[in-house]
């Protein structure tokens, strides 16, 4: 057999192109670097031990998995006597791509929320929603055990931070909802993201991911941490949060002696407008009995509730003979909207001058140090 020819150098043009390639690899994760460098020490002491914690929580899964998972994750067989994997579930993960997205997720999502709510708010708000998420979990896969007598819904084995970080997609949305989303080159120029679009399309992405896998085992736990958590996230806004409010806005549903309220009653935050208007009234389907059951389906929660502004009351004939009183109380409600607004406006407005200072102050550190 002859001998092959020795392959033929690259031409000048070839090696100028793969060298130009080779250059923008660099570039992109030099950017990366510096991105993962400015979040770090921009976040949070709370943040940065919540990632930690995931963080551990991996790694305890890589050497002692075939214990710990048992005990840690949410198996519904094992939570009853086991109840506190209801919450341990959350903070425990097992796949690699879940612990970035999660550990990520937690650094840029936290030092944006916490400088607003403040850090017991910001625990209380994880607690709660991972608690609800977990039991609600649990409660759905051991209701289709019962119905479908298989096995796999009693002995399935997941976990994640999913819930809590959907959720806190959700707080974000409330916010800061038209901040747009750091996203790394090229992504944050094609993509253009707003915060407002986080929620919407992480539960997308979850339904897809749990389809593609089959949804088996770990993935359906994906998908229900993460659809109970932007339900759960989302309610306790609605309805439960206590909100301060300016001493000079009247709110008949504020307390006026410790000058607070409950919930976030505006019509932009109904939980249907995180999704496209044609899935609306499938998504109203589920949202509706939960305002009908902490509202009594009346527009007003009453002591101290707000209610859900965002639909229209149906008038019968006690009320069509009080129209001018209806157009009054609107125009009162209309105005209390408006104040609202302006005060989320301004809580926004705080927590991106502490996100600013906090980048500042690292950037002068950072640069200090070069120097």
């Amino acid at each position: 057999m002859p001998d092959l020819p020795p392959p033929a150098p690259p031409n000048g043009a070839t090696r100028h192109t793969r060298d130009r390639a080779v250059d923008e690899v660099d570039r992109v994760f030099r950017v990366l670097r510096e991105e993962l460098g400015v979040l770090v020490k921009t976040s949070t002491p709370t943040t940065k031990a919540i990632a930690g914690v995931l963080l551990g929580s991996f790694f305890l899964h890589l050497l002692l998995g075939t214990w710990t998972a048992p005990v840690l994750a949410l198996v519904p067989d094992k939570t009853v006597p086991c109840v506190w994997n209801i919450v341990t579930s959350g903070f425990y993960e097992m796949n690699v791509i879940g612990v970035v997205v999660d550990v990520l997720g937690v650094l840029y999502l936290g030092r944006l929320l916490e400088p607003i709510w403040g850090t017991p708010e910001f625990i209380k708000f994880i607690f709660i929603t991972q608690t609800t998420v977990g039991a609600a979990a649990f409660v759905t896969m051991y209701v289709l055990y019962v119905s479908t007598t298989s096995q796999f819904y009693l002995f399935a084995r997941f976990s994640g931070f999913h819930g809590v970080l959907v959720a806190l997609t959700v707080a974000l949305r409330q916010q800061l909802p038209e901040e747009r989303v750091p996203l790394p080159p090229p992504l944050g120029a094609a993509l253009r993201l707003r915060n407002k679009h986080l929620p919407g399309l992480y539960l997308v992405a979850a339904g897809i991911l749990s389809l593609v896998n089959g949804a088996k085992h770990h993935h359906i736990g994906l998908w229900l941490f993460a659809a109970y958590g932007a339900l759960a996230g989302w309610c306790y806004l609605r309805y439960f949060q206590k909100v301060k409010i300016d001493k000079d806005v009247k709110d008949d549903d504020a307390d006026t002696e410790n000058n607070y309220k409950f919930g976030d009653d505006r019509e932009e935050f109904e939980f249907a407008k995180q999704f496209p208007e044609s899935c609306a009234p499938a998504i109203r389907v589920v949202t509706d009995p939960i305002h009908g059951l902490l509202c009594g389906g009346k527009r007003g929660g009453g002591s101290g509730r707000p209610g859900w502004v965002g639909y229209a009351r149906v008038d019968t004939s006690e009320e069509a003979g009080t129209s001018a009183g209806d157009a009054a109380e609107t125009s009162a409600t209309d105005a209390a909207e408006t104040a609202e607004a302006a005060k989320c406006r301004a809580r926004a407005a705080r927590g991106a001058a502490l996100l600013e200072e906090k980048m500042r102050k690292a950037s002068t550190k950072k640069a200090n140090g070069d120097t």
